[in-house]
């Protein structure tokens, strides 16, 4: 049996609380230290919706964990899922501030893996992070090398190499004001629409493959947990919002050659998994980011076949689950 509990922690800014949830086998009294493992989720999707979703009516990767030992936690940056939300978020084609800004998330997590620390005698976390929070785990880690025992990055983000639409889109931005630069001309949130994102995770694909991946009944279960939580209100399903930070410091700083953390301060032994099919944050990312991991007293890139972006979530999950436990249960010299 897996008990399960939900939190609700303070961050860092006053007003703005977090969602906390924990896995656990029923009946542990104390962790082993060295299996308490912490989800840090990406841009889009919060992680009540992504590492705790039983997709294929089975279990989820936080589940999956537990079941093993884990202590297992995961938590929604604020403006995701179950964690605080400003009471009227606008879309286009208002502007505003752009919310969750990664320093603010980085906040959240700092925050979050506090109140997991003082649960646990102060022990060293495992961190799990997905795309978007392979920079923020990976941030965290390079400044608190103390606190984290080992590093796992799935789909793992580093810089955005100029493409014909990035050259684009920065010749026509040069003339422009600083206040009508990329990240100020953002909303605050944005609407992502359900086909939109259907098509955008199985793109590259032929229609079987992607079918066999994630059927779209799968995917039309797992969108409708997604809009339970995160959904835009009054459109019948058919769309989620999602914070625009991340979009911001995309296009401010990882699209010209400034990533928002130094990975050569890493010094805990770090895995990145990359799955075949990821055109999201493709292969080059992991394999430059490898070479720039200088301290880790170990590390590892695999590649992970039939898998996307969002393998966490498809057929083929239980491989990328089964990597990440033996290398969180390996020690390394």
């Amino acid at each position: 049996m897996i008990a399960a509990t939900d939190y609700r922690i303070a961050s860092t800014t006053a007003g703005i609380d977090l969602y906390v949830r924990n896995k656990r086998l029923a009946g542990m009294d104390a962790a082993d230290p060295d299996k308490i493992v912490l989800f840090v989720h990406g841009a889009t999707y919060p992680g009540s919706a992504v590492f705790d979703h039983a997709a294929f009516d089975s279990g989820s990767w936080l589940d999956y964990l537990a079941a093993h030992g884990f202590d297992a936690y995961l938590f929604d940056v604020r403006g995701y899922g179950h964690s605080f939300h400003p009471s009227m978020p606008k879309v286009f084609p208002e502007h505003g501030r752009p919310y969750a800004r990664t320093a603010e998330a980085q906040a959240d997590l700092a925050a979050v893996v506090e109140f997991i620390r003082a649960r646990n005698d102060n022990a060293r976390l495992n961190l799990i992070g997905w795309s978007w929070g392979t920079a923020l785990a990976g941030g965290f880690t390079a400044t608190n090398n103390e606190m984290v025992r080992h590093l796992v990055m799935f789909a793992p983000l580093w810089l955005i190499r100029n493409t014909p639409s990035l050259t684009m889109m920065r010749w026509a931005m040069s003339g422009l004001p600083p206040l009508l630069s990329p990240g100020a001309s953002l909303s605050d949130f944005r609407l992502v629409p359900k086909l939109e994102a259907r098509q955008r995770w199985v793109r590259g694909l032929v229609a079987p493959v992607a079918e066999q991946l994630i059927p779209q009944a799968e995917f039309d279960r797992w969108w409708n947990a997604l809009f339970n939580i995160q959904g835009n209100p009054g459109d019948a399903g058919e769309a989620v919002l999602a914070p625009n930070g991340v979009i911001a410091d995309l296009m401010e700083l990882w699209s010209t050659g400034r990533p928002t953390y130094e990975p050569e301060r890493i010094r805990v032994p770090t895995q990145l998994l990359q799955g075949e099919w990821d055109v999201d944050t493709p292969a080059y990312m992991a394999q430059e980011l490898f070479y720039k991991l200088q301290q880790t007293p170990y590390k590892r890139l695999e590649v992970l076949a039939r898998g996307t972006h969002s393998m966490v979530l498809e057929l083929n999950r239980i491989e990328l689950y089964h990597r990440s436990r033996e290398f969180l249960e390996s020690q390394f010299v």
